[in-house]
């Protein structure tokens, strides 16, 4: 998909060129300029999307106190993962992509033969043939149609025409104008691009209006020692039936153009602003497709932000490997990029480790020990762990491309860092999207951190950071280039400054902040169920509440008096006010959690069959995709659902997983039916539920 929407740009942008070619430029006296910007149309075409540039800050200045979005995070309670077969056919099915890539290299292959045989066909018409020597070029005489016509420093002349007449003087130099100007490597250029790029309709019309401007011009040389209608009456007495592809024959199509051109007054007003216009618009298009925007906010802190950043592995434990590259060694050559440039964001970092060492002790679980103390123990303010992902379940040494990109995962829901955890781990995302593919959510294991025990015992907002798949061949290769790693590094970098900065404000709010835990998240359309004594209690919806439009989207920060942003900014005084309103908090909460889902609840939801009634109904109706196993895509699906208070299920969406296999995971868990809904204090309350499948093909 990135491959076909960079083609469609290089369309575009030749087409806007050469259209802008055709309205300012055609048939203007100015050859050199014409022919110059001609070849430059499909270098511009095909370089501007390539490139990426970011746009200095004190020009992007909309982006001082841009809010942070905070993206989702997996919630409520995992089932236990159900794995889906398929069989996978032996070698390689081809995919309409790769049919498309064939279809385009077999054209390209047969328009390559093809110029191959013209530029064989030249050479030999070269051999065994009478020759005149000149300063500049070599005269063959040829019986070859279409004559005379020129390649490189080769001029063929027909038999039949007279060279020392005064129509043959005036072709001779006209000739030799093209052999003076190389004008034979513009029309190879263009060929070869072409061919690569044949799909593209505007590089051969770039093609023919080169060929004429070379006319043009060695017209205008020839006529310069003639009268131009004598030398138009020349074009007119034989006109080429079958004029050869790559050379500039004198006698060839389009004479109507070219006499237009002699005949007429080179005075032209609008030629210099016709010119001049140009650079507005190469300006725009690098704009356009060049720059990219990226939201930056100053730094502001009193002191710089420190940071622990853990190279995972290392030592013994290499981590992931593939084919002889470690994980342990990707991991350090990141880590160090962002050590030598952190001066550069006001950050002060603190290494787990600068070798190939096991960080704190050869035990490895002394050593994740050893790296989950760190942040207390140096004072810091955040933790970053850098990893590199693998596929599981696969044989040494396979390489595979159903999983690509990067993933961020941080401590579970019930730890005192969720919800620092959260912001550093959206504007991470956010920033590391622009430059290569990353998971639009955070990934949490279930409790405290899981398995993962740096995150588990995290003591400052941390986050684990999974750098691509090692096991990728595009995420390798993107991995081991050393300016990819100065670009994640800077990444990494801008998201620690942006999240340290001082003007930060959420325009997404879905966590429960630390102060008052009586806060709850909402819609606007839910409210109006609410008690009477609650909508109108002291704390209303815009003091109180936190408001979301789960209707349209539109998400709403909560915003409160300053007597309530007193309150609940002092403990004491939040104290004393849940104290005083102990009754009507209490018919809040009982409201709230009757209408909204919660994320953690005492007895969780369940399929009427329990967990292996569960497991047997999604082995029985989950169907493995046919157009994924056609594309052998394979991997894991967690949807995310609501149960509610009725056992009715809703909200049913894949949170992360390949795309092909998402709409199946969906469906399968809407059509499950009634669940028993969950219960909280003694009362049924609507809660989240996250199921995880994966889909694995075997081999027939």
């Amino acid at each position: 998909m990135i491959q076909l929407i960079y083609l469609l740009k290089t369309v575009f942008i030749s087409g806007l060129l050469f259209a802008y070619f055709w309205i300012f430029l055609r048939n203007r006296f100015f050859h050199g300029f014409n022919r110059l910007f001609l070849i430059c149309i499909p270098l511009f075409s095909l370089l501007l999307p390539a490139l990426h540039f970011s746009l200095p800050e004190f020009w992007n200045q909309s982006a001082n106190g841009s809010p942070i979005h905070l993206l989702g995070v997996a919630q409520g309670g995992l089932e236990e993962a159900v794995t889906i077969y398929a069989k996978r056919n032996q070698g390689h099915s081809l995919s309409w992509e790769w049919i498309a890539i064939v279809i385009t290299l077999c054209i390209s292959l047969f328009l390559f033969v093809r110029f191959l045989k013209s530029i064989r066909y030249l050479r030999d018409l070269r051999r065994n043939r009478t020759f005149l020597q000149l300063p500049e070029a070599t005269v063959f005489f040829v019986s070859e149609k279409g004559t005379p016509f020129s390649f490189f420093r080769s001029i063929f002349w027909g038999e039949e025409m007279e060279m020392n007449s005064r129509e043959g003087r005036q072709i001779l130099r006209h000739e030799l104008f093209h052999v003076r100007n190389h004008h034979s490597v513009d029309i190879i250029g263009m060929e070869i691009i072409s061919i690569l790029c044949w799909f593209n309709p505007f590089y051969l019309l770039i093609g023919r209006e080169l060929k004429l401007i070379h006319e043009y011009a060695a017209d205008a040389c020839a006529v310069a020692e003639t009268n131009e209608y004598e030398y138009a009456g020349l074009l007119l007495t034989k006109i080429s039936e079958r004029p050869f592809p790559l050379t500039n024959p004198f006698f060839k199509n389009q004479i109507k153009r070219r006499i237009a051109m002699i005949t007429q007054s080179n005075k032209n007003k609008k030629a210099l602003i016709g010119r001049l216009m140009i650079f507005p618009l190469l300006a725009l298009l690098i704009c356009l497709f060049s720059f990219k925007i990226k939201t930056i906010l100053p730094f502001h802190a009193a002191k710089n932000i420190k940071v622990v950043i853990d190279a995972g592995h290392g030592g013994d434990f290499s981590g992931s490997q593939i084919n002889g590259v470690f994980e342990k060694d990707i991991n350090l050559s990141i880590s160090k990029k962002i050590q030598s440039l952190a001066g550069e964001y006001n950050v002060d970092v603190i290494m787990s480790r600068e070798t190939d060492i096991t960080p704190g002790s050869n035990n490895l679980s002394e050593s994740l020990e050893y790296i989950a103390a760190l942040p207390k123990n140096k004072n810091a303010d955040l933790f970053i762990s850098i990893h590199t992902n693998q596929t599981a379940n696969k044989q040494p040494g396979e390489m595979q491309t159903s999983n690509s990109g990067f993933q961020i995962w941080i401590p579970g829901n019930t730890s005192n860092v969720f919800e620092g955890s959260v912001k550093l781990g959206s504007v991470l995302t956010e920033i590391i999207k622009s430059d290569y593919s990353i998971e639009p959510e955070l990934k949490q294991t279930p409790g405290d951190g899981g398995n993962i025990l740096v995150l588990k015992k995290a003591t400052v907002p941390a986050v684990l950071i999974e750098c691509g798949y090692i096991d990728n061949p595009s995420d390798l290769k993107y991995l081991q280039d050393e300016k990819n790693q100065d670009k994640i590094a800077r990444d990494i970098l801008e998201g620690i400054r942006r999240y340290g900065s001082e003007t930060i404000k959420y325009s997404r709010v879905n966590y429960v902040p630390d102060i008052s835990q009586d806060y709850k998240i909402i819609s606007q359309r839910d409210a109006q169920a609410l008690p009477g004594s609650v909508q109108s209690f002291d704390f209303d919806y815009k003091r109180y509440l936190i408001l979301m439009n789960m209707e349209d989207g539109q998400k709403f920060a909560f915003e409160m008096s300053d007597e309530m942003k007193r309150v609940v900014d002092n403990p004491k005084e939040a104290e004393k006010y849940r104290t005083e309103h102990a009754d009507e908090l209490r018919e809040a909460e009982q409201a709230l959690d009757s209408i909204t889902p919660l994320k953690k609840v005492e007895v969780q939801a369940d399929f009427p069959g329990g967990s292996e009634g569960w497991k047997a109904y999604l082995t029985k109706n989950l169907k493995y995709p046919e157009e994924a196993v056609n594309n052998e895509i394979q991997g894991e699906v967690i949807v995310e659902f609501v149960v509610n208070t009725d056992g009715s299920l809703s909200d049913v969406h894949a949170i992360s997983g390949p795309s092909r296999l998402r709409a199946e995971s969906v469906r399968v868990v809407k059509e499950s039916g009634h669940w028993v809904p969950a219960k909280d204090k003694g009362a049924i309350v609507a809660s989240y539920k996250k199921q995880p499948i994966n889909y694995k093909l075997e081999v027939k």
